[in-house]
């Protein structure tokens, strides 16, 4: 069995954080959303050759990224590049080179699922033979997702964002595909998007008499693609984090809850409530940071702050009256001006706010 990830898509809903970087590079976590992809297939199932789907503009970065990473170590990475959005059933079509005729399972590139989910799946579809396993979860409203119609173990029918759903089961984004998936792609046609879309894919095969199954996620499930859920999946995978404190802290400083500190970290005069992740080389003087903050390498805080937030490398917030909160900061933004009202901030790389 191979992976397949697919990590084009512009990122609009994510914009200004994403007019320097793919969505699927943002930390979560302080960690790419790709990466904690990858952590699931690692540890949950024997998979060790993955095909990277990437966009033209995006692409090299995300190429570079993961050829630099531990993960190149462990798995064998094929990229392909997508010259144009045309579907995500296209963009599995063109990996068909690279899957050959093995089984493979799809991931969209942002998506966090929790532990436990892709072995008990993979599982599933092995003891089941399906020709295809949709993972499905439950949600309030299902119409802006693929819903999924079923009966006992079986997918009856899939539809692409319907007005009146059927079923409060949506579409995941995460799929085990037989290679019979190809000819599926290559009897469809493009909806009325002009997109090849993959709900009409596996529509086809249910059409044609094919097994398609389904897994239920049991846990927490998030599309990371607004800054809402980017938010909720970092408080969620903070949860998850062990105490591991790196770095000396001296007395004047107060520690509770979960709490990771990185090397050659400096705090001062403040208070860290976790659950709170804080990387190398960083600064922190008389400051309040937590809980459920994610705090990059390389950043400094002064007279600050901070709750609920991600904030990234190389980063400066220095005296700020109001609390910095439900934020996320890009690359090398520096804050530093007396501000009043609400605190919260989506602020793209190289951001600088500066008083007077």
């Amino acid at each position: 069995m191979k992976a397949v990830i697919l990590s084009g898509g512009s990122g609009q809903r994510l914009l200004p954080l994403t007019s320097k970087t793919t969505k699927q590079l943002l930390p979560i976590a302080n960690k790419p959303t790709l990466f904690h992809i990858l952590d699931r297939i690692k540890e949950e199932t024997e998979i060790k050759s993955v095909v990277v789907v990437v966009s033209q503009d995006f692409g090299h970065q995300v190429k570079e990224t993961l050829l630099n990473s531990e993960y190149s170590k462990y798995f064998s990475m094929d990229f392909v590049f997508q010259d144009q959005p045309l579907g995500l059933a296209h963009a599995v079509q063109i990996t068909k080179g690279q899957v050959g005729d093995d089984s493979f399972l799809m991931f969209l590139g942002d998506i966090l699922i929790e532990k436990g989910e892709v072995k008990k799946a993979v599982e599933k579809f092995s003891k089941d033979n399906f020709e295809t396993t949709v993972f499905l979860n439950e949600v309030e409203d299902p119409r802006p997702y693929g819903v999924a119609e079923v009966d006992g173990e079986r997918v009856l029918k899939l539809i692409e964002k319907p007005e009146n759903p059927k079923s409060n089961l949506c579409l995941s984004g995460i799929y085990l595909f037989k290679p019979s998936i190809f000819f599926a792609i290559e009897n469809i046609k493009p909806s009325f998007r002009g997109e090849l879309e993959i709900t009409d894919a596996v529509d086809f095969q249910i059409q044609k008499g094919k097994k398609v199954g389904y897994y239920k996620i049991n846990g927490l499930w998030f599309d990371v693609g607004t800054p809402e859920n980017m938010l909720l999946a970092n408080q969620f995978l903070l949860s998850k984090i062990e105490n591991e404190i790196e770095s000396e802290v001296n007395d004047s400083v107060k520690i509770k809850g979960l709490v990771q500190i990185g090397k050659n970290v400096i705090i001062e005069n403040s208070e860290i409530t976790g659950p709170v992740i804080i990387a190398d080389n960083t600064i922190i003087k008389d400051s309040k940071i937590g809980p459920n903050v994610s705090l990059a390498s390389n950043i400094v805080i002064e007279s600050s702050n901070i709750e609920n937030s991600i904030i990234r490398d190389n980063s400066k917030i220095k005296n700020i009256e109001v609390t910095i909160s439900d934020s996320i900061m890009g690359e090398n933004v520096e804050i530093n001006r007396t501000l009043k009202g609400k605190g919260d901030y989506i602020l793209g790389d190289g951001i600088k706010c500066m008083s007077s």
